[in-house]
């Protein structure tokens, strides 16, 4: 019976167990009783529970190889391209130590006991303590560059090793972060196994190889400029102050400039910091601070770029130069305040800063190859968005503009200054050496897309500079390599330089075509030259023998000629005095005989002026013109509101289109007539109800060439009006210095007649006209008396022995000017910023004979 059998044997197991769990029996296989029981207890698992639990296994799994996959990815992307950056800095988050470097020769036991102090400041009162110093008592001192600079040793300290100092040193000997100098020797033993059979670029050093800046010696400085360089540790801000600049050149036509700056901290153009414009300076004083945020470790690989620049509101700003500060650590005192005085760069444009290429060349005449080694390059620009780039170069063959071979080298990940070591050959014939040139292209490798242009540079021929310098270097030293740095540019500005270039050789060979052009006119115009002398001899020889033929025939007829002449003079004089009476015939038969009175009307501050009323109008209005030139007439509706500067209405401002010179102008008719300032001999009839010129002339007889009265030394053409109309006298050169007097048609500006008076202008101050017949006065010295003493009328009708002395009354100083009003019957005069009122004293005019 099984199952019996096997209840029995259940029991026995189970009383078995009991006995042992109470310790009445002690054996060594009690414990393995009880576990048979307690798993015999237990649920059996079905067949479809053990398929369920494998596939959540299998899940967990493929979700923790996804997971490592996007950590992967994830490490690709963000930590190594900035691993080069911050590695070595601190974070101020965590508060964590900058690394203390020491000496190459200390032990690696060897360490710092304040590497987990806290981090000191950077006070301003250490800063002006000098580094130099061997023994600086101060903490302060001791740990100033070690907070801010992880790649410069200050003062080395010796302490016994700690349980946490091995820890830290362990921990670097992992991370191969000890110090910067155990790294670069590092880095030159991985060098030195890894580079058996590659090129090494010190092995084409040459005499010719330029300095590791690149910069040619034939700068041409456009002044100076002076700048203060400090960095703040704490902040992580590089501090630059803009002080001033001298000395700039001139780029407006004043012989000025509206200077400016602007700055960059290169590679990154994105962020951009401007000065302020100053107007008209060649010396600008700025005193502007401006700041960067900058990781104190990657200043090694910055730039500070200065471009000053010429400020035009209505063109494109001119580029004076530049300033190009880099290499921060090697400055004195860095990071502590540094004043700087720069010389400022001529650069043609502002070029953005693309890098630079460093590769050699080397021809094999007789094997007819070109080896182009690509060396390394520096400085590259940030292509893609993790501020790095994938790097590699492409050479192209090239011949008037076809490409013939390209060959391309390798692409170095996640770096700005890659190092390729990389040998390019192309097979060129000697004949042909002349006629091609490369093209270097520096590109980024995209994966997704097409790759980008970082920048280009060329070298042959036909090349600019250092492309075409380092080609006939090569060419003058065939089998050794030529190494330089070349600056990339834009593709854009290469084409642009390339079209220039054939610009050029197009212009060059049409001025060769000019030349031999103007050679042939040369020769043409002396032939022709040649032929009109000869013609000229001809022309000559006819004319004498003309002048004997009329000789003969007037020595025959010469007496009957002179009395002929003599008759038509005679008769041409008689005329002309008839038309000179008509002409001057009025109702006017009046002449001067004195000054019965004065009346100063009003005063002003200016020493030369006019005012007058018009001539022939009737019409209060009076007109004040002051200065001897200026633009600006002033019309008052009445003597009374001249005199009253508070009478309604106020004056009305007349501008003039031209200004007037001198104090002798004259209104008549409603046209206000004055010499043009800047012309010698320019008068200008102007309407005062329209504000335009109305017509000119140019005033013959020597007018203008110089003072018309000596004691106004301002006028030098004095217009006039009376009874018989308008007036012009002035100065006649031609007959020592007397004065001319003209007659002018005041509708046309015509000339009707002109007179030769004997009436000196010398210690003449002022001069006017009655009834045809012209008064001048005359002061000695200027200060008086002022009297008339010559007297000029064009029909004789009244003379110097009948006019008695004509005094004015006596004045500080001579007469800016004298005007007769006809309409009035008396002078209005301008006396040492007095405008006064001579009231005459007439008679009449004997009749002509």
């Amino acid at each position: 019976m099984p199952g019996a059998r096997d209840a029995l044997c259940h029991q026995a197991l189970q009383l078995l167990a009991e006995l042992c769990a109470r310790g009445a029996l002690e054996h060594d296989s009690c414990q393995d009783f009880i576990y048979h029981l307690r798993d015999r207890a237990r649920p059996r698992l079905r067949d479809p529970d053990i398929s369920v639990s494998l596939l959540t296994l299998v899940v967990t799994a493929c979700g923790l190889a996804l997971f490592g996959v996007s950590l992967f990815v994830s490490w690709k992307l963000c930590w190594v391209p900035w691993r080069e950056r911050g590695l070595f800095s601190g974070s101020k988050d965590n508060n964590q130590e900058p690394l203390n470097y020491m000496d190459t020769e200390t032990n690696e036991q060897e360490n710092s006991e304040g590497f987990l102090d806290p981090p000191t400041p950077c006070p301003d009162s250490s800063m002006k303590i000098s580094h130099t110093s061997p023994d600086i008592p101060l903490a302060t001192q001791t740990g100033d560059r070690e907070n801010c600079a992880h790649g410069v040793r200050v003062q080395r300290q010796v302490t016994e090793p700690t349980a946490s100092s091995a820890r830290h040193n362990s921990i670097r000997r992992q991370l191969n972060l000890s110090n910067p100098d155990f790294n670069i020797q590092q880095l030159q033993k991985q060098e030195q196994l890894t580079g058996i059979g590659r090129i090494k670029p010190e092995l084409y050093k040459q005499r010719s190889l330029d300095n590791e800046d690149g910069k040619r010696s034939n700068s041409k400085a456009c002044g100076k400029l002076n700048f203060i360089l400090k960095y703040d540790c704490d902040l992580e801000q590089l501090i630059v102050k803009i002080h001033k600049a001298v000395n700039l050149p001139a780029k407006d036509f004043s012989g000025t400039s509206d200077p400016y700056v602007k700055i960059y901290l290169l590679p990154d153009r994105k962020t951009k910091h401007q000065t302020k414009v100053h107007r008209k300076t060649l010396n600008p004083v700025f005193d502007e601070v401006f700041l960067f945020p900058v990781p104190y470790n990657d200043l090694v690989a910055r730039k500070l770029h200065f471009s000053v620049y010429d400020f035009d509101r209505f063109s494109r700003h001119d580029l004076i130069g530049q300033v190009v500060v880099d290499h921060f650590l090697d400055l004195a005192d860095f990071p502590r305040e540094c004043i700087l005085w720069k010389d400022i760069e001529y650069v043609t444009n502002d070029n953005v800063d693309l890098g630079e290429l460093m590769f050699s060349l080397c021809y094999l005449p007789t094997a007819g190859r070109l080896t182009i080694t690509i060396i390394k390059a520096r400085n590259l620009k940030a292509m893609d968005i993790t501020g790095a780039s994938d790097p590699y170069v492409k050479v192209s063959l090239m011949s008037d503009g076809r490409r013939l071979k390209k060959r391309k080298t390798s692409t170095k990940r996640n770096t700005l200054n890659p190092v390729y070591n990389e040998a390019i050959v192309f097979d060129v014939p000697p004949e042909n050496i002349d006629q091609i040139y490369l093209s270097i292209a520096v590109m980024d490798y995209d994966r997704v897309g097409h790759n980008e242009i970082i920048g280009v540079c060329q070298v042959g021929n036909e090349a600019e500079r250092l492309g075409r310098d380092h080609w006939s270097e090569m060419l003058s030293y065939p089998r050794k390599p030529i190494a330089h740095w070349h600056s990339l540019v834009e593709q854009g500005l290469q084409k642009c330089t390339q079209a220039t270039r054939e610009y050029i050789e197009d212009f060059r060979e049409f001025s060769k075509n000019i030349s031999v052009m103007l050679g042939r006119c040369q020769t043409y115009t002396s032939e022709y030259k040649s032929a009109v002398h000869n013609l000229a001899l001809r022309v000559e020889r006819a004319q004498r023998e003309i002048d004997y033929l009329e000789y003969l025939r007037e020595a025959e007829v010469c007496t009957e000629s002179e009395d002929k002449m003599l008759t038509e003079k005679q008769v041409q004089g008689a005329e002309e005095e008839k038309r000179i009476r008509t002409l001057l015939n009025a109702s006017c038969d009046n002449m001067l005989m004195g000054i019965k009175s004065l009346k100063i009307v009003k005063k002003t501050m200016d020493t030369d002026g006019s005012w007058m009323k018009d001539a022939v109008r009737d019409s209060p209005k009076v007109y004040l013109l002051i200065g001897s030139r200026n633009n600006t007439v002033w019309e008052f509706a009445s003597i009374r509101a001249f005199m009253e500067d508070s009478t309604k209405p106020a004056p009305r401002k007349l501008t003039l289109t031209h200004s007037w010179q001198g104090t002798g102008q004259v209104i008549y008719k409603g046209f206000l007539f004055f010499h043009s300032q800047g012309t010698p001999n320019e008068i200008i009839k102007y309407n005062l109800q329209k504000r335009t010129v109305e017509d000119r002339m140019l005033l013959s007889g020597g007018a203008g060439r110089a003072l018309a009265y000596p004691r106004s030394p301002s006028t030098y053409i004095d217009l006039a009006a009376d009874e018989h109309g308008l007036w012009a006298i002035h100065s006649g050169p031609s007959i020592h210095g007397h004065l001319v007097l003209t007659k002018i048609e005041p509708d046309t500006l015509g000339v009707e007649h002109s007179w030769d008076t004997p009436c000196r202008s010398q210690d003449a101050e002022a001069s006017f006209l009655l009834c045809g017949v012209l008064y001048v006065v005359y002061s000695s010295g200027g200060l008086g008396p002022h009297h008339v003493t010559c007297v000029y009328d064009p029909l004789g009708a009244v003379m110097e022995e009948d006019l008695p002395n004509v005094f004015f009354p006596r004045r500080s100083r001579s007469h800016s000017m004298i005007h007769y009003n006809p309409r009035d019957k008396q002078l209005y005069a301008w006396n040492d910023g007095n405008q006064i009122i001579y009231k005459l004293q007439t008679k009449r005019k004997q009749p002509l004979q």
